[in-house]
């Protein structure tokens, strides 16, 4: 996105990062969000030897489409289609804007046609209880599992207790999960445009991580979630709240991310890279708190557009 990745040609890392972001957040299937986008742009897009272009991707699109699936499996390639769709449109329609400006905007765009659609046809309670159902049947296998291993063991129950709480948490915040899933999906499918089409791709090419930037205005998405979450209104309006302030904590922990590499990026050795990934892992509340404040102060003190302006020594 306007994330990680290197100009020119981004590199494999940038990839392999989009890769594991796509899996660990595992909102749906991983493969329809990035396959379906991929084909609908493959085939759609101009490009030379178009039509060879266009039966990969239309082969892409059968096979994933054709793919056997559980009702969640078919509700991750509608997904897929529709944020493809829209990716698309995006592109095709504001080709200047970044990466990541054109993917929070198909985010939006198939979000809203998706809610409407539900509200309409009065299938939104359905598709909550199917992601729900989903999360808790999860759940309750990986226990099974563990239980058949270690049946009486204390720490199972405490696992049991403890693996119910996520499975609820995750359905909580279950539409600003799939909006990061989204997010690094798209990454990724613009990874692999650019790369595919080496001399046409530059409306698709990955900016560093440490220009990770974004509208400064989506400061207000902060503030509406967190009146919503403190007005007394509860019930829908509170999870509506919660899930604005989730997703746009991981898009400004991101930011801040960024701003950290800035800084560091004139010693990137071996060493300062072990020691911040040790760091990361063991003291990650701190860090990810860290990094989102750093973010949220980005937004006004712009301190990478400072640090470029001033006087060198």
């Amino acid at each position: 996105m306007d994330a990680a990745g290197g100009h020119g040609s981004a590199r494999w890392g940038t990839a392999l990062a989009l890769t594991v972001a796509v899996l660990l957040l595992s909102a749906l299937d991983a493969i329809p969000l990035v396959a379906l986008p991929l084909a609908v742009l493959l085939m759609a897009l101009p490009a030379e030897n178009r039509w060879r272009w266009v039966a990969a991707g239309a082969a892409v699109l059968v096979l994933t489409v054709a793919l056997p699936g559980s009702a969640l499996g078919a509700l991750s390639r509608g997904w897929g289609l529709l944020l493809g769709g829209a990716f698309l449109l995006a592109s095709v329609l504001r080709p200047g804007w970044g990466v990541l400006t054109r993917a929070l905007t198909a985010f939006a765009v198939a979000g809203g046609v998706s809610l409407a659609g539900l509200l309409a046809s009065g299938s939104w309670r359905a598709i909550d209880s199917l992601v729900q159902r989903h999360l808790q049947a999860v759940s309750s296998v990986t226990l099974a599992a563990l239980s058949s291993r270690s049946a009486d063991s204390t720490w199972v129950e405490q696992f049991g207790a403890s693996a119910e709480r996520v499975a609820s948490l995750q359905w909580l915040l279950f539409p600003a999960v799939l909006g990061l899933q989204s997010l690094a999906a798209l990454g990724l499918v613009s990874w692999w445009v650019a790369r595919l089409r080496r001399g046409q791709g530059s409306p698709f090419r990955l900016r560093p991580l440490r220009e990770f930037r974004f509208n400064d205005q989506l400061i207000w998405v902060v503030i509406a979630g967190l009146l919503l979450l403190l007005l007394p209104i509860g019930g829908q309006a509170a999870r509506i709240g919660v899930n604005a302030l989730f997703f746009m904590g991981g898009l400004y922990a991101l930011r801040g991310v960024g701003v950290f590499l800035f800084f560091a990026s004139g010693a990137p050795s071996v060493l300062s890279v072990l020691f911040g990934v040790l760091v990361a892992v063991f003291l990650y509340p701190l860090v990810l708190t860290a990094a989102v404040l750093v973010g949220l102060g980005d937004t006004w003190l712009d301190v990478r557009g400072r640090a470029k302006l001033a006087p060198r020594a």
